[in-house]
C-alpha cells in the first residue's frame, strides 16, 4: 500500500525532462548512449571528467545506459525513478513492520511515501542514486534480520549491500545500520557481526576498485563552498546551525529549494545564535532518545537510524560538495518517519483522533509533493523555482548574472556575478562565466585577471585553462600566455579543447617573436 502510494505521489515527475544535473551526467553523455562496452560503462565516473570525475556509481551509470539500450526517451527515465521509489517505500515498510508492529509499519510507510524532501530525488533523474541506494539498503538489512535463523541469507545481505554501494556512497553506513536493527529488534550485537562483515566485504570491494579506477579512496568530489581550508572540528562547528534545516525538512518541509549555498545560509565557524540553537536541538533530540529507549524504542531507533545514515553528507568527517541537499535527506527521513509513528501509535489520544490526524498529514505531504515535482519539468521552471526558493544564493546570482549579460544588460549582468563571487570566492564557475563575458567584449586584461583566480581557486578547472593563454595573448602579454599555453598542455594532455588552444597560442606567440 506504501508503495503504490509512493508511485502516486512520484508520477505527476514523469511528465519532466532532463533538468540541470541530469544533462551532464546522462542526457550529454555519449557514453551512456553509445556505450562501446558494458566494462567501459563501470569504469565511467559518476561525473564527466571535464568536472572532477571523482565519484565512482557504476550500478546507477549502467542503469541510465541500460535505459538508453531499451530506447527509452525522457518520459522513460523517470518513470523508472518512479518505479524505484515504489520499491524502496515498499521494502523501507516492510522493514518498519518487521522492526515494530504492522500498525506502525504501515504508518512509517505512509509518511514516508508522501515525504516532501523526496520530491528532488525522485524528480530528478540523478536521484536515481537516492533511491536505489535505498532500495538496496533496505533489502540487505530484511536479509540481516534473517541471517541467524537462516545463514545463507547473508548471501542476500552481501549481494544488496553492493547495489547499495554501487549506487551512493552512503551505503558505507550499512554494517552500522545492521547492527542498529540488530540491537532494536531486542538481539545481541554478537547476533549481528555475521550479516555486519557479509555488507562489510563488498563495501570493502568497491572502496579497493574505486582507487583501481582512480578515483581514490575516500574522494567525494569537492568541497562545499564555506568549508574550505576547514578541519574536521571547525567543518563540525560550521555545520551546526546547518543541521536546523536538516530538522526543518523532515518534520516541517513547507518551504524546499534545490539550493542551500552562501548567501542563502551562512557558514560560519564563530560563536553565533544559531549555533546555540543548533546544540538544544540536538540535546533535545538525545534527551528524547534516551528518555523514551524503553518505552517507545521506535523514537530512539528512529533518531539513531536518522544520525547513521545522514553521517556520510554531514560534512564533518569527510567534506562534500553540498552544504544541504533534499535529495540526500531521503534515507535519513526514513528514521524520523519511524520515530513519528512510534510516538503517534502510543500517544494516548482516542484512536479515530489520531487516525484523523495521520490522514491529514499524509495528504498534506502527498499534496505537497505533488505540487512540488513541476519544479524539475524544465530549466525555465527549475531557474524559476531557484529565483523564488534561493533568491540569495550564490548559485542563483551566478545564474541570473548569465542571463543578464546573455539580453545584454552588461551593467546588471557584471553586478551579479560579482556578487556571486564575493559569496563563494573559491569556486570557480562564475569567475570563469565573468571572464568569457569579458573576452566577448575584448576586455582581454580583466578576463584574463578572472580566468588567473578562477585557476588559482581550482586549478584542475579545464575550461579555464583553455581560454587563459588567448586572454593573455590578447592582452598583450606574450610571455605569460606563453607560460600558461605550456602548463595547459602539461596539465592536460588529452584534452582536445585545451592543447587545441595552447598550440596555437603557442604557434601566434612564436610568429609575433
Amino acid at each position: 500500500m506504501a508503495g503504490l502510494l509512493a508511485a502516486v505521489v512520484a508520477a505527476p515527475s514523469i511528465r519532466n525532462g532532463f533538468v540541470a544535473d541530469d544533462r551532464w551526467i546522462i542526457a550529454e553523455r555519449p557514453l551512456l548512449q553509445h556505450p562501446p562496452s558494458l566494462g567501459a560503462v563501470l569504469e565511467e565516473p559518476y561525473w564527466p571528467v571535464g568536472f572532477g570525475g571523482s565519484l565512482w556509481r557504476p550500478v546507477v551509470l549502467a542503469s541510465y545506459a541500460l535505459d538508453y539500450r531499451l530506447g527509452g526517451g525522457l518520459h522513460w527515465f523517470h518513470a523508472v525513478n518512479v518505479l524505484w521509489a515504489a520499491v524502496a517505500t515498499a521494502l523501507l515498510t516492510l522493514l518498519a513492520c518487521r522492526l515494530s508492529d504492522p500498525v506502525t509499519g504501515l504508518v512509517t510507510g505512509l509518511l514516508f511515501a508522501v515525504h516532501p524532501v523526496h520530491v528532488e530525488a525522485v524528480a530528478n533523474v540523478v536521484g536515481r542514486a537516492e533511491l536505489m541506494a535505498a532500495a538496496a539498503y533496505a533489502g540487505a538489512l530484511l536479509c540481516a534480520l534473517n541471517v541467524e535463523r537462516r545463514p545463507a541469507y547473508a548471501i542476500g545481505v552481501a549481494l544488496c549491500a553492493a547495489l547499495a554501494i554501487g549506487c551512493k556512497e552512503l551505503a558505507a553506513t550499512l554494517p552500522a545500520a545492521i547492527v542498529l536493527v540488530s540491537v532494536g529488534r531486542g538481539s545481541s550485537v554478537r547476533s549481528a557481526l555475521r550479516p555486519a562483515a557479509a555488507a562489510l566485504l563488498p563495501i570493502l570491494g568497491y572502496y579497493v576498485a574505486h582507487e583501481w579506477v582512480g578515483g581514490g579512496v575516500l574522494s567525494a568530489g569537492g568541497t562545499a563552498p564555506g568549508l574550505e581550508h576547514l578541519g574536521m572540528l571547525q567543518r563540525g562547528w560550521a555545520m551546526l546551525p546547518l543541521t536546523l534545516e536538516w530538522w526543518r525538512l523532515l518534520l516541517v518541509p513547507v518551504h524546499l529549494s534545490a539550493d542551500y549555498s552562501p548567501g542563502e545560509v551562512v557558514v560560519s565557524t564563530g560563536v553565533t545564535l544559531w549555533h546555540l540553537v543548533g546544540a538544544v536541538a540536538w540535546l533535545t533530540a538525545g534527551w528524547a532518545a534516551w528518555r523514551w529507549r524503553k518505552t517507545v524504542p521506535g523514537v530512539t531507533l528512529g533518531l539513531v537510524w536518522m544520525v547513521v545514515t545522514i553521517s556520510p553528507v554531514a560534512n564533518i568527517v569527510l567534506a562534500t560538495e553540498l552544504l544541504v541537499a533534499e535529495r540526500t535527506l531521503y534515507l535519513p527521513s526514513f528514521g524520523v518517519a519511524f520515530a513519528v509513528a512510534s510516538l503517534g501509535v502510543v500517544w494516548r489520544w482516542p484512536v479515530r483522533q489520531r487516525m484523523a490526524l495521520a490522514a491529514l498529514v499524509v495528504a498534506l505531504g502527498a499534496g505537497r509533493s505533488v505540487a512540488r515535482a513541476s519544479v524539475w519539468h524544465d530549466d525555465e521552471s527549475h531557474f524559476q523555482a531557484l529565483k523564488r526558493d534561493a533568491p540569495r544564493s550564490y548559485r542563483t546570482l551566478w545564474m541570473m548574472g548569465k542571463d543578464e549579460f546573455q539580453a545584454g544588460r552588461w551593467g546588471s549582468g557584471e553586478r551579479l556575478l560579482r556578487e556571486a563571487i564575493a559569496l563563494a570566492p573559491a569556486v570557480a564557475g562564475p569567475r570563469f562565466d565573468l571572464a568569457r563575458f569579458y573576452a566577448g567584449a575584448g576586455l582581454w586584461r580583466p578576463a584574463a585577471e578572472q580566468l588567473s583566480a578562477a585557476i588559482a581557486v581550482d586549478s584542475g578547472f579545464a575550461p579555464a585553462w583553455t581560454l587563459l593563454p588567448r586572454a593573455l595573448l590578447s592582452a598583450g602579454d606574450t610571455a605569460a600566455a606563453q607560460i600558461a599555453a605550456r602548463e595547459a598542455q602539461r596539465l592536460f594532455p588529452d584534452d582536445p579543447d585545451v592543447a587545441g588552444s595552447a598550440a596555437s597560442v603557442l604557434q601566434a606567440a612564436g610568429h609575433r617573436r
